[in-house]
């Protein structure tokens, strides 16, 4: 069996930010042929699972938050990271000093800032409502403390998002990740990508030499250096093609399905 896992935006997604047709049956006939294939996401599970659904199949493992949390397809626990409470309390702390957005999230709760236009276009992209709780509530009630968020996404104005970059650079238990100039994902720097492939491969039984990883983006990189086999669609940024083994086409025109394709008629 080959574990195939593919990161989704930018990678697996088309230009509607959804799963084409061509790459449901693409994903469809990989399982069909006794082989799994999981989503990998910066991603809360409530949304992966959405898409999971657009390929009508039974649930599968997941790797949500980068590999904060993995689970395996009756949504128990495999690996849960999350971001230690000082340093949740230390990003909530600095967006309110420069005014950005930030949502927590943990588990499959979203604790947004406010129903503000950041709310509204992350609900829009994700497809999934936050939770009735405010950012604010979730930290002023100690609810950050017992139950620490596995991402906190801040966004704002691109230059404040540096400024938060900055803020945050110096607390060796983050990692922070530009997705966007006016995205900035923060998480523990005790969990990544990589990491997570190599815990769900374990999981499985697989071996990582028979892996393959889809990705586009900085973050995917530590995925591709476990991979037995790294794939960067033709959109990635520079430093996962250099990471990549192997270059497949733009997301928006079919490359996972495209690969997978390729892979079946060879196998």
């Amino acid at each position: 069996m080959t574990l195939f896992c593919s990161d989704v935006d930018g990678t697996l997604l088309d230009h509607r930010r959804t799963l084409s047709d061509r790459t449901v049956a693409a994903i469809r006939a990989v399982r069909s042929a006794g082989h799994t294939f999981v989503l990998c996401s910066s991603r809360m599970p409530a949304s992966l699972e959405g898409l999971e659904r657009l390929c009508g199949v039974e649930p599968t493992p997941l790797i949500a938050y980068n590999g904060g949390l993995v689970l395996r397809a009756d949504r128990s626990v495999v690996t849960d990271v999350a971001i230690a409470p000082d340093d949740a309390r230390a990003a909530y702390d600095a967006c309110a000093l420069l005014g950005l957005h930030a949502s927590f999230f943990a588990g499959d709760d979203w604790y947004a800032w406010g129903p503000d236009r950041w709310t509204e276009r992350e609900a829009t992209i994700t497809a999934v409502d936050p939770s009735d709780a405010s950012a604010h509530e979730y930290v002023a009630s100690g609810r950050v403390d017992t139950r620490p968020p596995h991402k906190v996404m801040a966004m704002g104005d691109p230059r404040l998002v540096d400024d938060l970059e900055a803020a945050l650079a110096g607390r060796a238990g983050l990692v922070t990740y530009r997705s966007k100039d006016t995205y900035l994902e923060i998480a523990s720097a005790a969990c990544s990508k990589g990491d997570g492939l190599r815990a769900l491969a374990g999981e499985l039984g697989v071996d990582v030499a028979d892996t393959v990883f889809f990705g586009d983006n900085h973050n995917d990189v530590s995925a591709f250096a476990v991979a037995g086999t790294a794939v960067a669609v033709a959109n990635a940024v520079d430093p996962a093609l250099d990471a990549a083994s192997v270059v497949t086409g733009h997301h928006r025109e079919d490359g996972v399905a495209e690969y997978l394709e390729g892979w079946l008629a060879r196998a």
